[in-house]
């Protein structure tokens, strides 16, 4: 990715093939069979959804046809109905639960949601029998999965009321159940008997309704892994995983390490607008935390913390101008940040400045700004605004429905 081919405004450069090489060591950790659902909530980690779906969905990695997922994940139903139409064999599940109390305001979306066959989770019979009423209002049969609380104590129905809940969902023709899931607390710590106990848990309670299915010819899709879960309890990935995080190419412990060679997927650039001459003694920013030491050259940079890069990193930022690292100074206001450009000679407006770094190594990498902010890099990620355009880059193999159909015309033809 180059820099230089953005000057115009801050952008995020999307590396379409960084991310089907992470989609490959995903895969590399599966058994053959073992499906996987893409996990775009929170507009794909602040990637942007539509970038990321439409990858994972039209784009080729040169070892199979697209779409290269099976499903992908969104925690609400707004974030659902907001995403373009999907191929066909791309489920789209909704993980928030629906619940009773907010139907009224949420009825007008359930029906869309239905009619556009999205897997709604269910986690109890009144739930249930309110989705069975809006299905059946429409002329449609709902597709739900039932989410299983095995320690996280967030959503889910209680183990021992599984089989309960399964047969009330059976026992109304506007649904089908298709799945079943849960979430590990501790995936990320290797060997951690939590998510031991939790798996247990989870196949313990489930385990009548797959035999029942078995049984009437139909399977239930059991899941349960994140990222984490992909990389370090391959006895959990059951029928699916939900690969998140590593999906964008940071590391779900969340370090380094060489023998996940994940590659970030998201570059953040911005032009220089001003350089400003500063002599020394003279303060820059809000409230004077900043003044120069020296004489030298201050480059402002057009994003600030309305964009979502952290006001934490005033006067303790590094970004690169000129592949050098250069420090942020003063305060990081709203929208516009100082960085020192002292040394780097002819350093004009206009100027990439790199804000997020794809090399993991980087002093802008998004694991760095996480340590200082003393966070994780899912929050830095997740907090870049939509003032920041998303911008797809890197020359990758994108085949349409429309290319699909001819080739397979071709191929009966020839046959």
């Amino acid at each position: 990715m180059d820099v230089n081919d953005y000057r115009d405004e801050p952008a995020l450069l999307i590396s379409r093939s960084a991310l089907l090489h992470n989609l490959r060591l995903i895969r590399n950790q599966l058994a053959p069979d073992t499906k996987i659902c893409a996990m775009i909530k929170a507009d794909a980690y602040g990637h942007g959804a539509g970038v990321i779906a439409d990858t994972l969905c039209h784009c080729t990695d040169d070892h199979r046809e697209p779409p290269l997922i099976d499903a992908v994940a969104l925690a609400s139903l707004d974030e659902a109905l907001s995403l373009q139409k999907l191929p066909d064999s791309v489920a789209a599940y909704v993980f928030r639960p629906v619940e009773n109390v907010y139907l009224g305001r949420t009825r007008d979306k359930l029906e869309a949601a239905v009619a556009r066959g999205m897997i709604l989770t269910i986690c109890s019979p009144a739930a249930a029998d309110d989705v069975a009423r809006i299905a059946m209002s429409i002329g449609r049969r709902a597709d739900v999965q039932i989410m299983v609380d095995t320690g996280m104590r967030r959503t889910g129905v209680e183990p021992t009321h599984v089989d309960e809940l399964a047969r009330h969902i059976e026992s109304r023709p506007s649904l089908r159940l298709v799945a079943v899931c849960t979430h590990f607390a501790s995936a990320e710590k290797p060997g951690e008997l939590l998510t031991a106990h939790q798996l247990e848990t989870f196949k313990e309670s489930i385990d009548n309704i797959v035999r029942h299915a078995a049984a009437q010819g139909r399977s239930i899709v059991r899941h349960a892994c994140n990222s984490a879960g992909v990389f370090f309890h391959r006895t959990a990935h059951l029928d699916m995983v939900r690969p998140g995080i590593a999906l964008y190419g940071i590391d779900p412990t969340p370090r380094v390490h060489l023998d996940r060679p994940l590659r970030p997927v998201l570059k953040w650039v911005a032009p220089l607008v001003a350089v400003m001459p500063t002599l020394r003694g003279q303060s820059v920013g809000y409230n004077q935390t900043y003044t120069a030491t020296r004489d030298t050259n201050i480059g402002i940079v057009p994003i600030g913390y309305g964009d979502g890069y952290p006001r934490a990193m005033s006067n303790k930022g590094t970004m690169i101008v000129r592949d050098r690292p250069v420090p942020v100074v003063g305060r990081v206001s709203m929208d516009l940040c100082a960085v020192d450009l002292h040394g780097l000679n002819d350093v004009k407006v206009g100027d990439p400045a790199t804000i997020i770094d794809n090399d993991p190594l980087s002093p802008a990498s998004v694991y760095r700004i996480a340590e200082r902010c003393e966070t994780i890099p899912y929050e830095i990620l997740t907090g870049i605004g939509h003032r920041v355009r998303r911008v797809a880059v890197d020359d990758v193999v994108k085949i349409d429905a429309t290319d699909r159909d001819e080739k397979s015309e071709r191929q009966n033809r020839v046959a």
